[in-house]
């Protein structure tokens, strides 16, 4: 593992999430075969034929940090002890989370203390408020973990603790405040596991990162593409209800399908890639348990203000010949922008010739195109004057110009207007 800057994959993934999804838009475009055969894979998953979840699965356990793997191995093993054989493991286990766990502690004895987690640095403190620009996680006692739980998922969870007290000879003398009680005890140890796996995430992130992009793992940028410009998570949701409507599965299988629908609406919504109107269409004619299920997180989900920005590259907008339009677009930058003098007004000249010679797709928005010729480019040119000159060319250009401004820019847009008309 090389040495990791924390700072590089902030800036990636967080901070210029524009940029990324420019590298993978692009990185598809020139790749159109690996990735229909990663859609083809996905397709046989209907089939029974599961093989691309464990490669996926597979790729995220590699990026899981060994002393999260520790942690991992030590939370199963301990819930899968008896009760005697339980409390001599945690007396024994000093370092269950590793250099985290006294932390950890600390805010699990203390309710008040969150933990900070710098995702640029790595680094794991405890605050007394919230921090911006940190990743904060508190500790909840067993009974606001238990209350913040789903009604299925408490029901799920008293079955499993009933059915954990049958097996002993004094199940029998347990009240239902004594079954409440052992039911947020399961409820403490996710609060174990939901500290330990915050702290855990900058090593995983950096771990993806070297995946990404330093070995440039094509399943990752697959599954980027999945997920962000191909409706993927929905895709998952459909496999999800063609297996229940197929296979008569148990109330235990029902939880974890229905855990499943729920973060993929979640995290869909989260990540913008969709919104409460495409779910809602999504589930017409769904299993009822599911169609619950999505209602039940589109109503707990905030609607996102605003109008989303989406990243396009030229091969996107353009029509026709594209890479000859590409040539020619190239030629018409070097002639008329100059990134030193800021001339960037010409752009808007660009896109009104290359609409009049009908090779960009219609009703493009100026700063749709100006961001595919920054990526096309890939260099910065300031949107203010052209975005302005184009506005005033849409709507009054003899008015708003000036007489020898006008007659340079229609020179201009009429040259290359039949320039691109050529391009067959």
């Amino acid at each position: 593992m090389f040495i990791f800057d924390y700072t590089r994959i902030f800036n990636m993934f967080s901070g210029h999430k524009e940029n990324t999804d420019i590298i993978i838009r692009t990185w598809k475009s020139e790749n159109e075969k690996e990735y229909d055969d990663f859609k083809k894979r996905i397709d046989k998953i209907f089939d029974n034929d599961l093989s691309i979840l464990l490669d996926m699965y597979k790729l995220m356990k590699e990026c899981v940090p060994p002393e999260a793997q520790s942690f991992y191995d030590w939370l199963l093993n301990l819930l899968t002890q008896k009760l005697g054989r339980t409390r001599n493991l945690l007396k024994k286990e000093k370092h269950w989370a590793g250099k985290y766990t006294e932390k950890i502690e600390k805010c699990i004895k203390n309710k008040q203390l969150l933990l900070g987690i710098n995702l640029k640095t790595g680094e794991v403190d405890i605050y007394t408020s919230c921090q911006k620009n940190l990743l904060m996680v508190r500790s909840g006692t067993p009974s606001e973990t238990w209350d913040r739980l789903p009604l299925y998922m408490k029901s799920y969870i008293i079955d499993q603790a009933n059915k954990l007290l049958e097996q002993s000879k004094k199940h029998l003398n347990f009240s239902r405040l004594k079954r409440k009680k052992t039911a947020e005890a399961l409820a403490f140890f996710a609060n174990i596991f939901y500290l330990s796996h915050a702290v855990f995430m900058p090593g995983f992130m950096a771990n993806l990162y070297d995946k990404t992009i330093e070995r440039q793992e094509s399943l990752l940028y697959c599954m980027y593409y999945f997920v962000v410009f191909d409706h993927g998570l929905q895709t998952m949701f459909k496999i999800l209800n063609d297996i229940i409507s197929k296979d008569d599965i148990d109330g235990e299988n029902l939880v974890f399908v229905r855990n499943c629908v729920h973060m993929l609406v979640h995290e869909s919504l989260q990540l913008d890639v969709e919104n409460k109107g495409t779910w809602t269409n999504a589930v017409n004619g769904c299993n009822p348990e599911l169609w619950k299920e999505v209602m039940c997180a589109l109503s707990k989900a905030k609607g996102k203000r605003g109008k989303k920005k989406t990243i396009y590259l030229l091969d996107d907008l353009l029509k026709g010949n594209v890479e000859s339009l590409k040539k020619l677009i190239e030629e018409f930058i070097e002639r008329y922008v100059d990134v030193g003098e800021k001339n960037f007004e010409y752009l808007a000249c660009l896109l009104f010739a290359l609409i009049k010679a009908e090779k960009i797709k219609k009703n493009i928005e100026y700063m749709t195109f100006h961001r595919a010729i920054e990526a096309f480019k890939k260099c910065n040119y300031g949107h203010d004057t052209p975005q302005e000159l184009y506005g005033i060319l849409k709507k009054e250009p003899k008015e708003g110009l000036k007489e020898n401004k006008y007659k340079k820019v229609q020179r201009v847009i009429e040259e290359w207007s039949s320039i691109f008309k050529e391009v067959k």
